[in-house]
């Protein structure tokens, strides 16, 4: 089966504004709140995390290693069964303090300005290679 470059333009699209749709619904708070903070949306944004880079590297990596390549996954996974424990106590943090980003809360828990900038750098630095 192929598929035409016009086809897979507007199948891009569709796609991207059914994610803009989502989003601005629920930043509008017009989706109900038992929807909006139930724990299977949670689950289904880690669909975040295996962006086209690490699903093609992933490809590659089963093909040169085999079944290997689940420890990613797996590890992931099992990260989140123990987010209660693990991120409770930041949570209560960055909702009392009203803390926004990874760098507030360094900065927040170092009491340096320099901290925040440093994590800001680095998370940048990370980034880059999904923005180029």
């Amino acid at each position: 089966m192929t598929i035409s470059a016009g086809g897979l333009f507007f199948c891009s699209l569709v796609y991207l504004l059914a994610l803009f749709a989502v989003a601005f619904a629920a930043e509008r708070r017009w989706l109900p709140p038992a929807i909006a903070r139930h724990p299977l949306t949670y689950i289904l944004s880690l669909g975040v995390y295996a962006t086209t880079w690490s699903f093609y590297g992933s490809v590659g990596f089963a093909e040169s290693n085999g079944f290997l390549f689940l420890a990613v996954y797996l590890g992931l996974t099992l990260a989140f069964v123990l987010a209660p424990i693990l991120l409770s106590p930041i949570l209560r943090l960055v909702r009392e303090y009203q803390l926004t980003s990874v760098a507030d809360l360094f900065a927040f828990r170092f009491r340096s300005q320099t901290a925040g900038i440093l994590v800001t750098l680095f998370t940048l630095t990370g980034t880059l290679p999904y923005i180029s």
